[in-house]
């Protein structure tokens, strides 16, 4: 009987001297890797060694263990990562103001044009008149704002600086203006092409400076009144900033006082946009009468429906320049009387059902659009009414009478 191959002596004995050099094999190569590792890790160490034993320059150096050094490793690539972001982040531009989408109608060629100047104040006011005359084709608004312009302060591109540039440009029917807010600075300093100093720097608040800053005011009135037009200049509202705050009121009281002495209107929109103390607030009362937040998150600017109430205390005024000579017949068809209604009641939202006719505008009559009325020898149709409405209850939202507190 033949033996299997497995029981053979030969296949047997191969089989045993396997199994007795594996352990060998086995031993030997590892061992050969072992080494190797220890040769890396002694290596790594007499680096370590090295590093601190460099000479002393002030700093404190630290050895690392080879674990140490190699799961920092990718901690320490995270916090370079971190510092490069907020490097980056230091030193990125900030982000130009989104622009509201209003849409408007299409504008009549000889549509009365409001011209708006100023800093980003303006822009808010600017935005909120858009969207009040969006529906009127007889009203355009053309913004000349510029982000950090002033009347001490001066972004480059400033219309403030030479406003005839733009006048040549853009004709306007209505001029107006809402500065301030980046005048908080010293006066520049003015020298002669000699060297020497023609106009001082003044300090904010010094009698140099409100001389200073007078003078603007009146190069600016003097530009506008050149081409006989309205100005209506906008005050300064309260913002989140409490010395802020008190610079703007300070710059209020100061640009009024100039302005109401030489005859141009001051519109003091501060009462509107603070609570009962005269301080800053978030919300106040909408154009409809409720309740709703009017500012944005860094308490300066305007949201929507701040920008809308803002733009209504020009809107009044152009509206009633602009129907001054108006006769009922010229008032659009589509004026209900529930129309009527909401307008006697205060209820500026609705206003955009009005579609203007420019009629003939009186100059003269026009620079203080504030007391011109219908003519008295008229006969006071309802019509007539609802444009000039007379003497409103106290408080109510079209109760532009309000004093400051």
């Amino acid at each position: 009987m033949g033996l299997d191959r497995k029981d053979r002596p030969g296949v047997r004995a191969k089989a045993i001297v396997a199994v007795v050099l594996i352990p060998f094999v086995s031993s030997v190569a590892f061992g050969a890797i072992d080494e190797a590792r220890a040769a890396s890790i002694v290596e790594m160490a007499s680096q370590d060694r090295s590093v601190a034993a460099a000479p002393d320059d002030g700093r404190i150096v630290v050895a690392l263990s080879f674990f140490e050094r190699l799961f920092n490793r990718k901690s320490r690539d995270k916090s370079k990562e971190k510092e490069k972001d907020s490097n980056a982040s230091k030193t990125r531009k900030p982000a130009a103001p989104r622009v509201p989408v209003i849409q408007t109608v299409k504008k009549d060629p000889d549509a009365a044009v409001i011209a708006v100047f100023g800093d980003e104040f303006s822009m808010d006011l600017a935005w909120g008149l858009k969207d009040a005359f969006a529906k009127t084709p007889d009203v355009r608004v053309d913004i000349h704002s510029v982000a950090n312009s002033g009347l001490i302060y001066r972004a480059s591109r400033n219309p403030l600086e030479d406003p005839e540039k733009v006048f040549e440009k853009s004709p306007y029917t209505f001029a107006v203006v809402m500065v301030g807010l980046g005048d908080r600075v010293k006066t520049r300093e003015v020298r002669n092409k000699e060297g020497d100093v023609v106009f001082p720097s003044y300090e904010f608040k010094s009698e140099g400076w409100l001389r200073s800053y007078e003078r603007e005011i009146d190069r600016l009135r003097l530009a506008f009144a050149e081409h006989d037009k309205p100005l209506f200049w906008v005050g300064l509202p309260p913002v989140g900033n409490k010395d802020l705050s008190a610079n703007l009121l300070y710059l209020n009281d100061f640009v009024s006082s100039k302005l109401t002495e030489r005859g141009e209107t001051f519109i003091d929109i501060w009462p509107a946009f603070s609570n009962e103390e005269g301080g800053f607030t978030f919300r106040g009362p909408d154009l409809t009468g409720q309740e709703k937040r009017l500012r944005q998150k860094n308490a300066i600017r305007f949201n929507k429906a701040g920008r809308r109430k803002l733009a209504f205390f020009v809107e009044k005024l152009v509206i009633r320049a602009l129907s001054q000579s108006v006769a009922e017949d010229v008032l659009p068809e589509n004026l209900t009387a529930a129309d009527e209604t909401a307008l006697k009641e205060g209820r500026g939202a609705q206003r955009d059902i009005f579609v203007l006719r420019k009629p003939p505008l009186d100059a003269d009559a026009l620079v203080n659009p504030d007391v011109a009325t219908v003519s008295s020898a008229m006969p006071a149709t309802e019509a007539q009414q609802v444009i000039s409405p007379g003497r409103v209850p106290q408080l109510r939202v079209d109760d532009f009478s309000w004093s400051g507190r």
